[in-house]
Order: structure tokens, then C-alpha cells, then sequence
């Protein structure tokens, strides 16, 4: 037995061995749902930040997105009265006895003197409409009704962000917000920019689906105290936490078309503060598959061992977690007949490889300064180290990059006012090897935020933000952001927001196009910082039609203008792909629409459509961008049958027409359409529940639509034509998938 097996067998047992863990009288554990009527039907909601605290101490907590909460008690064997706090509701005081551990709570809004304790699902995305951010949660439930096998697969059912191939070799999925590429999205880890960086092409695999305890979708640009880098959004990933209640989840996932996953969670209460928790996660697939016989693999080869270890540790005044984790993921790619075994580049059949070694470590402290949780100081400190080894044909392509990230964050509330300031250094030392250049980018940003919030009567709040960073290749950085929520009245809500962003490009790992081309990169000058100001509108309106069935429309449209933007052009020339610093204009306009229902008991309902117009100055012209889609409707159903052992989710997406990069120059045989076709995509899955066990069965693109001749000039792959990376469609056609869970 080799050294990776012995310790898999050996965490193995010790998740096992965590499924037999107690509980003890020492803490509190359940849920906290909020209950509203309309028309005198009660509705209830997980209730997401409502404060707990134990009277007359200053040992407390806050509820995650599915209203679950784990509090200490400040003494065990005692009774002790528990406090419930929430915006627009009323607050709660109970008297828990000394041996009770678990106990759901249920908030009635301010305006109702009800009190109704309900038993409901969890909702598959929450909407928050206590924040003045445009922000949406997608639930452990919603993660569910895909197969959501990764972060980049748990998109589907939401308009907000697009998912799509970067290429047709190497397999790597990319997102877009806004109709921009998903580097101007901020993607974060539980607060720390972990994805980062040259992680970028992969780091939405990177993150498997079952670990996920949800995930935050917010347009526009987000709050300072996150950093410099979001321009069109901010994606933050929740993991499952050591001290919730389930001590052992597991997860197994087989398709048709050969991939094999399994995932598996166990966590462990040390003490009544002490808590710690192994994640493992594998997926492998290496079966061959070329169905439409261009000697090229329709999806790469793949093997990938993700493996997590967290502590959580919690006294009646701080919160500190800490944990580390490594990734090993191995792709495979090209034409079928390449000899994948010896990992050898060579210029007689295409090959693909790569080879990533990463390892992260975080430490999250927080510390209440006072009795009534107004006043507290929190640290921040992340870092990792990532290894890569590719070659793309006769392209050789190595990176090497370790990063430190530290925050040092100060929060005052007072009455109506929150003040929240802090300090933040990133260290960053990258290094790229490229066609045996070498290309280097150290980083040294020390930074300072100041954020004033204020917030009248639960109907407008304001949140102005500040920050000021000293880049170490671009100088002084300032990064002002605005965001405003009025409540026109108790059904409809006004948002806007306004922003600047700022960010180093990493051009070489953020387009896979410079190298799934035989074209040569050319960088025509110096690069600068990107830089652009994002500016949002955002209205959602709450009411109930026929037999009190809720209904909430949100309208909002972004602009997102560019001060300064790094171009990628593969148009200008036939044998080279051009980098320069825009010279002209560049922006994203964005606007979209969706109404969420429930049709009848049971059946939920999600419309949405959205408009993308996004143009950028190549070479003194203003052009739309290539390879985005123009429009794009979505609709969603989930029904749960009655006693929710059965439910059904269905997915359909509208995908329009895209811009093609212009290829008039080429010989004739190797000349595309200007535009690409619309087409339709579908999904459905099909869930059972029996006690703790789920079974599911589904099946992603039910049609089997697939994009015709993904790679250009397949048939002489190191010829001058050759390019894999004008993709604007599936490559891989119908896949069936089953799997269980154990929660």
C-alpha cells in the first residue's frame, strides 16, 4: 500500500468513526425561520444573520443562510435565557433548560402579533432584501437540484452567471457576469480570495459541489472591506461548517459517460467548544470518447484529490477557524491516438497535459468587544502555494505562485450607524513560463478601508466605502463604492449602486485562447492595471396573486465602464494574437428580468430573461464582443411532492446568438458564419428521499445539442489555422447521471 492510499484508508475510518459522535448538554443547536401572512396564509423562511445571545453574557452567534445556528452555553447543567434578534421582526427571549440541545424558533414579523410554529423546506435561493448589496444566495436545497458535481455546475438554474467551455481540448469552464469574462467577478472563499490568480482557468472545478454550504451571487461592485478586485460582481462560497449538527455526510456520483465522484464530510465535537471536520473529495474519469470523429477528445482525461481539514473553536466572546487544504488535479487532453502515458510534448499528434499541485491555509478570528455584540474586532490571514505544469502541443506552459493575504478589521454599531475600518496587505509572488520566456509579477499591496453604514427604520440604508492601496507596479490605487436600498413601501424595494474596480491581469492563464491557438502571442507594450466603474439599478417587488401564491419581479440593469482594459485580439492578424491597452472605449451594458412564483403548493416556478450588450475598441474600432451571447431566458421548475419524498427539478435555457471572431482572411474551408446559431438547453433530475438517504437521477443537455466542429483545422493540428478556443456552444452532448447521498 503507497503513502496516498495509507492516509485515505485512514481518514476513511476516521470519518466513520465521527458518524457515532454524541451530542452533549454543552451547546444549542436548530433553526430560526421567520413567519409573515398574507391574506392570512402564514409563509415561513429560514431567516439568514438573525442574532443569538445568551442574556447577560457576551456569548453569542448568527444564523447561516438556511437559518441554522450552534451556540455554547456559557455554563452547562444551568438553564439560561437565549435571545433572538432580527431586522423587522419580532424579538424572542427563551428560557432553554439545562439539558435541552436542540430547539427551532420561529420569529413573527413586527407588524403580526401571530405565533405559528411551521415545519417547511428550505428555499432554493434566498433574495436579501435586508442588504443594500443586490445580493442572492443559492442554498444548500437549490445546490441540490443540479448534479452540481463543482462550483462551475451550480450555475445552471441561475441567469446571473453564465457557464461555458474556454475550449474544446482542455475541458476548463469559465464564467461570465455581465456579460464579461469571469475575472471580473471576485471570487472569494469564505471571505479570502483563495481563488485567485493563476488557479483561474481551473478554479471553479476547484471547489467541489458537496462541500458547499452555499453560495453568494452579488452583482455590481461589492463592499471594500473584500478588497480592490470586483468590477461586475462578487461570488463568495460558504463551506460546510465543523459545528453544525450532522456529523457525517457522503456523496457518490457516476454519469454516462464515465466519470466517477465521491465526496465525504465528517465532523467531530472535541469539546463543547472545540470543533474539527475532514472533507474528501475524488473524481476520476478516463475513458475516451470522440463521438464526432475529429481525432480529438470530446472531454479531457481527468483525475483529481481534493482533501480538507477545519477547526472551529468558540467562546462566549470570540470565534476563531482555521484549516488547510490541497489539490492535485491531473488533465489529458488532444488527439486520441497521443501516447497520454509518457507526458511528453511532441509536434506528431496533439497533446494536452497538465498537472496542478495546490495547498491553502486560512485563519479567521473574530472577537466581541462588548456585552451587546455592537462593537468587535475580526482578523483575516490566508495563503497558498500553486504549482503547474502544461504543455498545449508543442507549447510549454509552467506556473508558480504563492500569495499571502492578511485583514485587520475594526466594526463600531451604533443606533442607526455602523462604522467598519480595517488594514489589508497581499503578497504575491507569480512566475510563468512560457515557450521559454519567463515572465515575472511580485506584488506588494498594503491597503486601508474605512465603510460607514447607515441604516434608518428598516425602510432606506446607505453604505459609502473608501479604500486606498499602495500597488507596489501601479501606485497609488483608490477605490470609492456606493450602494443605497430604499423601501418604496413594504412590498418593493429600490437598490442602486456605483462602484470602481481595479485588478493586475494574469493574461497568459485568464485566456486559454493565447494557448489553445497555433497562433503566437504578441504583446504590442507594457500592461497596464485594468480599471472600471460599474454603476447599478435594481427594483424588486413583492405581492400575491390568486389563492395568496407569492410572486416577487426584480428588474436591474449594470453598466460597466472600462477606464482601462487589457485586449486580447485574435482578429487583427492571422498568425498572432494581439495584447494592448485599450485605446478607445470598452463597456457592458446588462439588463434582466425574472419573476419567481409558486404556481400551486409545491411547484416553484423561476422566468427569467436578460440582454447583454458589450462592445470594446479593437485597433480604433468599436466592436461587440466576441463569443458572448446577446440575450438569454431561463425557466425553472422544482416541485416537491406531497411528503417530500419525491421532487423533480427542470431546467430549459434560451442561449442567443454570439459574435464570431472573424476569420474572412482564412481559406475558405476553414471560414465560419459572422454569428452563431441560438439554441435551447436542457436539464431535469429527479430526487428520493428515505430517512437520511437521497437518491437522485438526472440528466444534463436532454436534447444532446452539441456545436459543430468546436476545433478549427482539427485535421492539421500544428498548422497555421488550428484553433480549439472559438467555442460557443457544448461540446459534450447528453450525459445521465446518478448518484446517493448520505446526510
Amino acid at each position: 500500500m503507497n503513502t496516498r492510499n495509507g492516509l485515505l484508508v485512514i481518514a476513511v475510518i476516521w470519518l466513520i468513526s465521527t458518524y457515532k459522535a454524541e451530542a452533549n448538554h454543552c451547546h444549542i443547536e436548530g433553526n430560526v425561520y421567520g413567519i409573515e401572512y398574507h391574506n392570512d396564509h402564514p409563509d415561513t423562511i429560514p431567516l439568514f444573520g438573525a442574532e443569538l445571545y445568551w442574556l447577560n453574557t457576551v456569548q453569542g452567534t448568527a444564523t447561516d443562510t438556511n437559518g441554522y445556528y450552534h451556540l455554547g452555553k456559557p455554563e452547562p447543567g444551568k438553564p439560561y435565557h437565549l435571545v433572538i434578534r432580527y431586522v423587522a421582526y419580532d424579538n424572542d427571549t427563551l428560557l432553554i433548560p439545562a439539558d435541552q440541545v436542540e430547539t427551532d424558533i420561529v420569529l413573527t414579523h413586527i407588524h403580526e402579533t401571530r405565533n405559528v410554529t411551521i415545519e417547511t423546506d428550505a428555499a432554493h435561493h434566498l433574495d436579501h432584501l435586508d442588504v443594500a448589496a443586490n445580493t442572492r444566495t443559492l442554498t444548500a436545497s437549490g445546490l441540490k437540484t443540479l448534479a452540481c458535481c463543482d462550483l462551475s455546475e451550480s450555475f445552471e438554474n441561475t441567469a446571473a452567471v453564465d457557464v461555458e467551455y474556454s475550449d474544446a481540448v482542455s475541458g476548463a469552464k469559465r464564467i461570465k457576469m455581465l456579460g464579461l469574462a469571469g475575472y471580473y467577478t471576485q471570487i472569494l472563499v469564505e471571505k479570502n480570495p483563495l481563488m485567485s490568480g493563476f488557479i483561474s482557468p481551473y478554479a471553479l472545478e476547484s471547489v467541489p459541489g458537496s462541500w458547499m454550504q452555499s453560495i453568494d451571487i452579488s452583482k455590481g461592485t461589492s463592499s471594500v472591506t473584500t478588497g480592490y478586485e470586483s468590477i461586475t460582481g462578487q461570488i463568495n462560497v460558504e463551506i460546510k461548517k465543523p459545528e453544525m449538527n450532522a456529523p457525517f455526510f457522503l456523496n457518490v456520483y457516476q454519469n454516462s459517460m464515465g466519470k466517477t465522484e465521491g465526496s465525504a464530510i465528517g465532523r467531530k465535537r472535541i469539546s463543547d467548544r472545540l470543533s474539527a471536520s475532514l472533507l474528501i473529495y475524488g473524481s476520476r474519469s478516463r475513458k475516451s470518447w470522440d463521438v464526432n470523429e475529429d481525432s480529438f477528445l470530446d472531454m479531457p482525461l481527468l483525475s483529481s484529490l481534493n482533501i480538507m481539514n477545519r477547526w472551529s473553536y468558540e467562546t462566549g466572546y470570540s470565534h476563531i477557524q482555521w484549516g488547510v487544504s490541497a489539490l492535485r488535479d491531473h488533465r489529458d487532453g488532444g488527439q486520441t491516438q497521443f501516447d497520454f502515458a509518457k507526458h511528453q510534448s511532441t509536434d506528431q499528434k496533439y497533446g494536452f497535459h497538465n498537472r496542478t499541485d495546490r495547498i491553502q491555509l486560512f485563519l479567521k478570528a473574530g472577537f466581541a468587544l462588548d456585552h451587546e455584540h455592537s462593537e468587535s474586532v475580526g482578523l483575516t490571514v490566508s495563503g497558498f502555494t500553486h504549482a503547474q505544469n502544461a504543455f498545449w502541443g508543442v507549447k510549454a506552459y509552467d506556473a508558480d505562485q504563492k500569495n499571502l493575504y492578511s485583514s485587520l478589521t475594526y466594526m463600531k454599531s451604533a443606533g442607526h450607524n455602523k462604522i467598519t475600518t480595517g488594514l489589508s496587505l497581499i503578497l504575491d509572488d507569480k512566475s510563468e513560463h512560457y515557450q521559454q520566456k519567463e515572465m515575472k509579477a511580485d506584488e506588494t499591496v498594503p491597503g486601508a478601508f474605512l465603510e460607514y453604514a447607515m441604516i434608518h427604520d428598516s425602510r432606506f440604508t446607505a453604505v459609502a466605502g473608501i479604500r486606498y492601496d499602495r500597488h507596489n507596479l501601479y501606485g497609488d490605487q483608490w477605490t470609492p463604492r456606493f450602494h443605497v436600498k430604499v423601501h418604496l413601501s413594504p412590498l418593493m424595494v429600490l437598490r442602486a449602486s456605483a462602484g470602481r474596480g481595479f485588478r493586475h491581469p494574469n493574461v497568459l492563464a485568464e485566456n486559454l485562447a493565447i494557448l489553445a491557438s497555433s497562433k503566437e502571442t504578441v504583446f504590442l507594450e507594457a500592461l497596464d492595471a485594468e480599471q472600471a466603474w460599474n454603476y447599478g439599478l435594481q427594483a424588486n417587488y413583492d405581492f400575491v396573486y390568486h389563492e395568496d401564491k407569492p410572486v416577487s419581479v426584480i428588474l436591474d440593469y449594470y453598466r460597466t465602464d472600462f477606464r482601462n482594459q487589457v485586449v486580447v485580439d485574435q482578429e487583427q492578424e492571422i498568425d498572432a494574437i494581439t495584447v494592448y491597452n485599450l485605446d478607445g472605449k470598452s463597456y457592458s451594458n446588462s439588463i434582466q428580468a425574472e419573476i419567481n412564483t409558486v404556481l400551486w403548493k409545491g411547484l416553484d416556478l423561476t422566468a427569467a430573461w436578460r440582454l447583454n450588450d458589450v462592445r470594446t475598441t479593437y485597433h480604433g474600432q468599436l466592436q461587440e464582443l466576441p463569443l458572448t451571447n446577446r440575450d438569454k431566458g431561463l425557466l425553472v421548475f422544482s416541485y416537491t411532492f406531497p411528503g417530500r419524498k419525491w421532487q423533480l427539478d427542470f431546467t430549459s435555457q434560451y442561449n442567443g446568438k454570439t459574435r464570431l471572431p472573424d476569420n474572412t482572411a482564412y481559406p475558405e474551408v476553414y471560414r465560419t458564419a459572422s454569428h452563431s446559431p441560438a439554441y435551447m438547453l436542457f436539464f431535469g433530475q429527479v430526487t428520493r428521499k428515505i430517512g437520511t438517504w437521497e437518491f437522485y437521477l438526472g440528466v444534463e443537455n436532454i436534447t444532446g445539442y452539441r456545436q459543430d466542429n468546436p476545433i478549427l483545422a482539427w485535421q492539421d493540428p500544428f498548422g497555421p489555422y488550428f484553433n480549439s478556443s472559438n467555442i460557443w456552444g457544448p461540446t459534450v452532448g447528453r450525459r445521465i447521471y446518478m448518484g446517493l447521498r448520505l446526510n
